[in-house]
C-alpha cells in the first residue's frame, strides 16, 4: 500500500502573508475528489488501474465508491455489491482502506494552504477555501482553481472537481452537480438563479423527512422555498427556517474555518461531576449519556466520523487521553457503545477517582450512501434500523426537548 510523505508533493513555496479585504466580494472555492477513494486505491496500486473497480464496506454491502471504469456500467455509490458484480462480471471489488484515504486528503490540504490559511475540510475528499483577497498576491482564484487540479492530479493521481462562488452553500452544490472533473463557477448575482430550479435535497441541512414535508406542502423547489412564507416554512424547519431559506435564496455569510484552527473537524461533550466518582458503573452510564448528544451533533452536521476519543480529569486536575479508531465510519452511537469499557480502563491509568470526562468525536467523512433495501444483508438492515431509530430520537429531541427520549438499557448493553 502507498504511503504518502512530504517527498511526494512538490517543494512548498516561501510562505506568504495574507491580507483579506472584507469589502471584497467573497470567492470561495469548493474541491471534492471525484470517486475518491477509488481514485486513490488506483493511484496506489498500478495494478488497479484502467480496471472497473469498487470499494466496499465489509459492513455495509454497498459500493462506498467507484472508479471511472465501472461507472460505465451504472455502479454508483450505493449500489448493493451483489447487484454491482452482477452488472460488472470483470469487477474488482476491495474493501476501504479509510486511513489511506485520510492520509491523500491531508496531503490535498497542505497543498491549500500555499494559497490561503482558511481553509475548512468538508469530510475525507472535500474542502472549502476562502481566497477572498489573495488574487492581488497570487493570481485569479480561477486560475488558481485550475492549477490546483493539475497539480494533485499530476503528483498524487487523483482528480477534482470544483466550484467557485460567493458562499459556500452554492460552491458545494455546483461542485457537486458537475462531476466528474468539470469545472463551474457561479458568479455574483447568480446565486438565487442557479438554486431556484434544483430539488429540494440539494441544499444542506434540509433532511428526507424535510424534504418529505415540505413536498407535501407544495415546495418541491430550492426556489419554491426562497419564496415560501417564513412563518409557513417554520412549522416544518422549526428554528432553523429562517437559516435555510436564506441559503436557498442564494445567501450564506458562513465563514470558512479559521487562521492557526485545525483543520480537522470535531464535536465535544463533556461532564464535570458534582463530587469525585469511583464506581466504574456510573462512569460508563455518563460516557453513554455523553455519546448521544456527541453523535446528535455528527448527525445534524451531515457527516459521520471513525475516530473517538476519550478524557478525564483526576482530582488532582492531572489529564489523560486514549482513542479508538473505528475500521469504517459511523453516525451512530451504537456503534462505539461496545467500545466503552475498554476505553475506560486505557485511559483510566491512575486509581484515583475522576472529577470530569469528555468526549470528542473526529476523522469525519460525508455520509456513505444508504443501501438499496430491495437486497438487503443483514447486517445492513441492522444498521439502517439503527440510523432511523437515531434520525427519530434526534426529530423528537428537536421538538420536545433534550431530555424527551433516552436509549433504554437494552439499547446501552450493545
Amino acid at each position: 500500500m502507498l504511503t504518502l510523505s512530504s517527498a511526494t508533493l512538490p517543494r512548498n513555496p516561501p510562505k506568504k502573508s495574507y491580507t483579506v479585504n472584507t469589502y471584497t466580494m467573497r470567492r470561495i472555492l469548493h474541491w471534492d475528489g471525484d470517486g475518491f477513494f477509488a481514485s486513490i486505491e488506483q493511484a496506489a496500486d498500478k495494478r488497479l488501474r484502467n480496471r472497473p473497480l469498487a470499494i466496499g464496506g465489509a459492513k455495509r454491502g454497498i459500493v462506498l465508491s467507484a472508479s471511472l471504469e465501472a461507472r460505465r456500467y451504472g455502479i454508483r455509490p450505493g449500489t448493493p455489491m451483489q447487484k454491482a458484480r452482477r452488472m460488472c462480471p470483470p469487477l474488482v471489488t476491495i474493501p476501504a482502506h479509510f486511513d489511506l484515504y485520510e492520509q491523500f486528503s491531508d496531503q490535498i490540504l497542505m497543498l491549500c494552504e500555499q494559497r490561503t490559511p482558511l481553509i475548512e475540510p468538508a469530510g475525507s475528499g472535500a474542502a472549502w477555501l476562502d481566497l477572498t483577497g489573495t488574487e492581488n498576491l497570487s493570481g485569479p482564484a480561477l486560475a488558481y482553481a485550475h492549477d490546483l487540479r493539475r497539480t494533485v492530479s499530476d503528483w498524487l493521481r487523483v482528480p477534482l472537481t470544483f466550484a467557485l462562488a460567493t458562499n459556500k452553500t452554492v460552491a458545494r452544490i455546483a461542485a457537486r452537480m458537475r462531476k466528474p472533473h468539470a469545472p463551474y463557477e457561479i458568479m455574483a448575482g447568480g446565486e438565487a438563479e442557479f438554486l431556484a430550479p434544483l430539488s429540494l435535497r440539494w441544499l444542506p441541512g434540509i433532511t428526507h423527512d424535510h424534504a418529505d414535508t415540505l413536498e407535501v406542502a407544495g415546495l418541491k423547489r430550492i426556489g419554491d422555498l426562497a419564496r415560501a412564507p417564513l412563518d409557513a416554512t417554520e412549522m416544518i424547519l422549526g428554528r432553523n427556517a429562517l437559516k435555510l431559506q436564506r441559503r436557498a435564496q442564494g445567501i450564506d455569510e458562513s465563514p470558512v474555518g479559521k487562521p492557526k484552527q485545525s483543520s480537522e473537524p470535531t464535536w465535544r461533550e463533556s461532564i464535570e461531576f458534582p463530587e469525585d466518582v469511583w464506581e466504574t458503573s456510573r462512569l460508563i452510564a455518563s460516557l453513554r449519556a455523553l455519546l448521544e448528544p456527541l453523535m446528535q451533533s455528527v448527525r445534524a452536521d451531515q457527516m459521520e466520523v471513525r475516530k473517538l476519543t476519550l478524557g478525564l480529569r483526576y482530582t488532582d486536575r492531572e489529564e489523560s487521553e486514549r482513542s479508538l479508531t473505528l475500521p469504517e465510519p459511523t453516525s451512530v452511537e451504537a456503534d462505539f457503545y461496545g467500545h466503552l469499557p475498554a476505553l475506560l480502563t486505557q485511559a483510566w491509568q491512575r486509581r484515583v477517582r475522576l472529577r470530569a470526562l469528555w468526549l470528542k468525536a473526529s476523522r469525519a467523512h460525508a455520509p456513505s450512501p444508504q443501501m438499496s433495501l430491495f437486497e438487503p444483508a443483514p447486517t445492513t438492515v441492522n444498521r439502517e434500523k439503527e440510523q432511523r431509530l437515531a434520525a427519530a430520537m434526534d426529530s423528537l429531541k428537536r421538538h420536545f426537548g433534550t431530555q424527551s427520549v433516552r436509549r433504554g438499557l437494552a439499547d446501552l448493553k450493545q
